[in-house]
């Protein structure tokens, strides 16, 4: 294809002298061929910071286009027959209409006005582009006039037929509540507030140049510019075509997978090595070493690439994730809640930290510790990790042994740092050594102080110690070589030589919290507890060891649980276990329930009720409702095990 011929070569100029004082006016309801040269205007304000303008323009009320009877009507609609005060309309009619501006570009400054002169163009920048309407405030103002009238009349008539004596009324004291800083800047954040400060600046009145005016042709002179002077630039005429146009080198299927949100090749290089890993940190959130060193040069250097990880990230399962601090800088807010970033920093360091424990976990633990809003604490998660089915939120990225194979001294420094930053969070969440609020335990002791006695009598015999520090945190190792038999007559895997009473008792204290919870489990949910909870513990605890069905339900039974087959219709059986030991007084009442369970797969409350009078136990129908409650669920008139039917 033939190039096109070059005709003419105009010179351009940038000046600045008006930039930041150069609004742009539109009348977009406003013929063209109507301008407002020939009008008067009666009153010019502004308000610069807002950058709002107000314009009252006489109205021509001898023209034939004037209704004369509609803007007397309209006039005595605002003022009222007999105006109290200054009349907004003194001439008894319609004789003016305000102009007010809207915002017609938030951000103007990728446009600017142009003047040609003497062959050359000249370019100024806007600071605002407002858009002129007319503002019929005044019908407003008629409306609350008509409104106001007839409540006036109301209380005439009110007033001449009731002539008795107005009733005392108690006057009662109202007191500011006190703010704490959360709410101070979430209120401060919202949008009555933003819109109370805007209201508060005052109009500034001014005076209005007509075109033809010397002062106005003064300042259509300053568009242009009155020197030279080049603009600097910054980069080759070659770099500017390919920061406009980027450059294919390589076949899109050939590309290595990245993370997303990064910025474009082109963009990366017009930066600092420090500005690039930064800026692919911070975009992709999380992201493996082989991905960032794809996005970058092949030429750089990797210890530098290290050294400027370190600065904007931490290493979690061997992949490399933004700092929380990056994320949410000092003295700034979260955009979800308002909260301070120190409160969301901490409680993304903490979910990071339990990140490098274990490669899912629970929300719902998380949310107890740090008690952030929940859409903030998902948030976060979403990030770098992902839900899934009965394992909670599991981390996005495999675990990348190959970086922590070949960089063993960066694994050592992190390492340190992460050994550092949990003390500061233990101090922070007031945390036990197991990473557990000392609240939660406390409120366990409680609920198993009738068993506490024989347990640590039991602990006392076997030697048992409180897991240290160092046993809890394996900063970049899991649990991976320990499974459940799902046969209850295998034998269990890999416990040869273990202590089993210690893994009962063990497999004991995690159960019974669920089951005062619950009150009905099955093996299914037993073995969900148990993968969540081996997800969470050291390599070499008595859990990793592996645990059989039979294990499980001998755990089970030892919390005081009770047996229970449910008949099924096509003739098969499902196995539940029901809590029977209880301190609430209702442990009779319990048991004459589970025994009618072991007898039928289903239960009505008439049939509970007339057992619980034949056995002498006098018990309030809303307490038989509740037993029930605890164990079924209601479905056609028949109570059926939670569990044993689809919801």
């Amino acid at each position: 294809m033939d190039r096109d011929e070059v005709v003419k070569e105009i010179d351009v100029f940038l000046t600045k002298s008006l930039q930041e004082k150069l609004w742009l006016m539109q009348y977009p309801v406003r013929p063209v061929e109507c301008s407002y040269e020939d009008e008067q205007f009666i009153t010019t304000k502004v308000k610069p910071q807002q950058k709002k303008v107000s314009i009252e323009v006489a109205l021509d009320t001898t023209s034939n286009s004037y209704l004369s009877s509609k803007g007397e009507h309209l006039a005595m609609s605002v003022d009222g027959p007999v105006p109290k005060g200054p009349p907004t309309y003194a001439s008894g009619k319609l004789d003016r209409i305000e102009l007010t501006s809207l915002e017609g570009m938030p951000k103007c400054d990728r446009y600017a006005i142009a003047s040609v002169a003497n062959g050359q163009l000249h370019l100024t920048p806007l600071s605002a582009i407002i858009q002129m309407r007319p503002d019929l405030g005044f019908l407003d103002k008629a409306e609350e006039s008509s409104k106001l009238r007839a409540q006036l009349l109301e209380l005439d008539e009110e007033s001449s037929q009731d002539e008795e004596e107005k009733k005392m009324e108690p006057i009662t004291k109202k007191y500011e509540k006190q703010e704490t800083a959360e709410q101070k800047s979430r209120r401060m954040q919202s949008y009555g507030y933003m819109r109370l400060e805007l209201d508060k600046e005052d109009w500034r009145k001014c005076t209005y140049h007509k075109t033809r005016e010397e002062l106005s042709a003064r300042l259509r002179r300053r568009l242009l510019a009155d020197s030279n002077e080049s603009v600097d630039s910054y980069c080759t005429p070659t770099d500017y075509l390919d920061l406009l146009i980027p450059k294919s080198t390589a076949d899109i299927g050939d590309e290595p997978d990245k993370p997303s949100n990064t910025l474009s090749s082109a963009q990366l290089k017009t930066m600092s090595l420090n500005d690039q890993v930064k800026n692919i940190v911070t975009n992709a959130k999380v992201i493996k070493w082989t991905q960032l060193i794809d996005l970058l040069d092949d030429e750089v250097d990797h210890s530098l690439v290290i050294k400027a990880l370190q600065q904007v990230a931490v290493l979690v399962q061997g992949c490399w994730v933004v700092k929380s601090d990056i994320l949410y800088p000092k003295d700034s807010f979260s955009a979800h809640s308002a909260s301070p970033a120190d409160v969301i920093s901490r409680a993304r360091d903490y979910m990071l930290w339990k990140f490098t424990q274990t490669r899912s976990l629970i929300r719902k633990e998380v949310s107890s510790v740090v008690k952030i809003p929940p859409d903030e604490l998902k948030e976060m998660l979403s990030h770098i990790a992902r839900p899934r089915v009965k394992q909670g939120w599991v981390f996005n990225l495999e675990y990348d042994f190959d970086f922590v194979n070949r960089n063993k001294d960066v694994v050592q420094r992190q390492q340190m740092m992460w050994d550092a930053k949990y003390q500061q969070l233990c101090k922070h969440f007031k945390l036990t050594k197991d990473g557990k609020p000392i609240e939660m335990s406390k409120s366990r002791r409680r609920r198993n102080s009738s068993k506490s006695k024989s347990r640590s009598d039991m602990s006392d015999t076997d030697g048992e110690k409180t897991p240290t520090l160092e046993q809890t945190k394996p900063a970049f190792a899991f649990p991976n070589d320990a499974h459940i038999k799902s046969s209850p007559t295998e034998s269990i895997v890999k416990n040869e030589g273990s202590d089993t009473d210690t893994l009962v008792r063990e497999l004991s204290a995690l159960l019974r919290d669920k089951l005062l919870v619950n009150s009905v489990l099955n093996m299914s949910d037993m073995r969900h507890m148990y993968q969540t909870k081996l997800a969470q513990c050291p390599p070499g605890h008595v859990l990793a060891t592996g645990v059989s069905d039979t294990v499980l339900e001998k755990a089970i039974l030892t919390c005081g649980a009770v047996k229970v087959h449910y008949m099924k219709p096509p003739g098969s059986t499902s196995t539940f276990y029901l809590l029977a030991d209880t301190d609430d007084g209702l442990a009779p009442a319990r048991k004459i329930f589970i025994s009618l369970m072991q007898q039928s797969s289903r239960l009505r409350s008439n049939a509970l009720k007339q057992e619980l009078e034949r056995c002498n136990i006098a018990i309030a129908e809303e307490t038989v409702k509740h037993i029930l409650k605890g164990y079924c669920v209601f479905r056609a008139g028949v109570w059926h095990l939670k569990g044993s039917i689809d919801n």
